[in-house]
C-alpha cells in the first residue's frame, strides 16, 4: 500500500468535501472535483448495498489518479498545473472536467454507459478532446494514469486481460489483441477496455508500480517481470496507464480519443466490436459520448452516423444482439444530452 504524506492528505481534505459534485446512476457513482480536477468512481451494488459505495480506485486523495497532456515536448497535468482552468460542464448523465488555457482546450467527459447483459447502468466511458486553440501547428497526445487497488492486498494475481494473466510489470499494445483488463477483490470485479479495435484507442498501456508511473512526466521505462514493489515507497501498488501518443493537431483542429469502465462484466467489449462499414460499433458508442454544448455539431455527425449505419443493417437483413445493443448504447447516450427532445 502508498506512504501518502501528511500534505496530500490534508490538502485533500480542505478542498475535497467543498467542490465535489456527485452523479449517481444504476450501480455507478461518479464524484468530479472540480479543484483538484480529478475523478473518483464508486460501485454501490455489491452485499446488498450493507457496506455503501465502494471505492473502484484509490480515493484517498483522488489526485493520484490524473490525466497529463503533452503538447510540443511539455506535459502539464490536468488540475495541477496553473497554466489551465478548471471549470465543470456537460449535464448529469454526461458531466465534464473542462480544461481551458490560450492554447489549448481539454474536456474530459464522463458517459454512464451499460453493457449488453445488464439491466441497469454498471459503466462509465471516459473521452478526453483535445482542441488546438493556437495559432500554428502544435504536437498533441495524453496518458491516463488510473490508480487500481480492488486487487491489492489479496494473494493471486493484480490483473487479468482476455488472454493473459498478469502479476508482474507489463506493457501492451494495439498488436497483442488484449482486449480488457480486469482488477478485483471478493466483493466486485472493474473491467477497463484496452484495444477494441477503435481508432480511439490507446497506443498502448503500462501495468507497473503507481509510483513509478506516477513520478515521471510522460514514460516510464518498461521493465519486463517486474514486481510492482518500489520500496521503500510502496508496495504492491499497481496502476494502469494508456497512453495516446502525441500527433500533430492544427489550429482549431480537435482529437478526441477514450477507453471505457464496466462493473462486473466485460460484455462491453469483444465481440460487439463488430464492424461496419469499416467503422467500429465501438466508435459509434465514442462518438455518441463526445463532448456536448460547444461540440453539438459533432453529436448531429454520430446521429447521421447511426442512421446510415442503421440503414445498412436494414438493407443487409442481419443484425447480431451485440450490434443492437451496442447502437442503443449510441442511442440512449445521445438522447440523455438532450432531454427535452423527444422523439416523435
Amino acid at each position: 500500500m502508498k506512504i501518502k504524506t501528511c500534505v496530500l492528505l490534508l490538502g485533500l481534505i480542505l478542498t475535497f468535501p467543498l467542490t465535489a459534485a456527485e452523479y449517481t446512476d444504476g450501480a455507478i457513482r461518479l464524484v468530479l472535483d472540480e479543484e483538484t480536477g480529478r475523478f473518483s468512481l464508486y460501485s454501490i451494488r455489491h452485499e446488498n448495498n450493507r457496506r455503501g459505495p465502494m471505492a473502484l480506485f484509490v480515493d484517498q486523495d483522488p489526485r493520484t489518479s490524473f490525466l497529463s497532456v503533452m503538447i510540443n515536448d511539455r506535459s502539464y497535468k490536468m488540475g495541477d498545473t496553473s497554466a489551465f482552468r478548471i471549470r465543470l460542464g456537460g449535464s448529469d448523465r454526461n458531466p465534464s472536467l473542462i480544461f481551458e488555457s490560450s492554447f489549448m482546450l481539454v474536456i474530459q467527459e464522463f458517459s454512464f454507459v451499460r453493457s449488453p447483459d445488464s439491466i441497469e447502468t454498471n459503466g462509465i466511458a471516459v473521452r478526453v478532446t483535445l482542441e488546438n486553440r493556437g495559432d500554428r501547428q502544435i504536437s498533441a497526445g495524453a496518458r491516463f494514469l488510473l490508480d487500481t487497488n480492488l486487487g491489492e492486498g489479496l494473494s493471486g494475481n493484480l490483473f487479468t486481460t482476455n488472454h493473459q494473466v498478469i502479476n508482474a510489470e507489463t506493457l501492451l499494445t494495439r498488436t497483442d489483441g488484449d482486449q480488457y483488463w480486469s482488477d478485483k477483490n471478493d466483493k466486485v470485479t472493474l473491467y477497463g477496455s484496452l484495444f477494441t479495435g477503435s481508432a480511439t484507442d490507446p497506443d498502448s498501456v503500462h501495468f507497473a508500480n503507481w509510483k513509478k508511473l506516477s513520478d515521471v512526466s510522460w514514460k516510464a521505462a518498461f521493465q519486463p517481470g517486474r514486481n510492482f514493489n518500489f520500496p521503500p515507497y510502496s508496495v504492491g501498488d499497481a496502476a494502469v496507464c494508456y497512453y495516446y501518443e502525441p500527433r500533430p493537431l492544427s489550429r482549431g483542429e480537435r482529437r478526441g480519443f477514450g477507453f471505457s469502465l464496466f462493473l462486473n462484466s466485460e460484455r462491453g467489449f469483444g465481440s460487439s466490436q463488430t464492424s461496419l462499414g469499416g467503422e467500429t460499433i465501438r466508435d459509434l458508442a465514442l462518438q455518441a459520448a463526445a463532448p456536448s454544448g460547444d461540440l453539438m455539431e459533432q453529436d448531429l455527425a454520430a446521429i447521421r452516423e447511426l442512421l446510415a449505419r442503421i440503414d445498412s443493417l436494414i438493407a443487409s437483413g442481419t443484425a447480431t444482439e451485440e450490434e443492437l445493443a451496442a447502437i442503443e448504447l449510441a442511442l440512449n447516450s445521445l438522447r440523455a444530452k438532450y432531454p427535452g427532445v423527444n422523439p416523435r
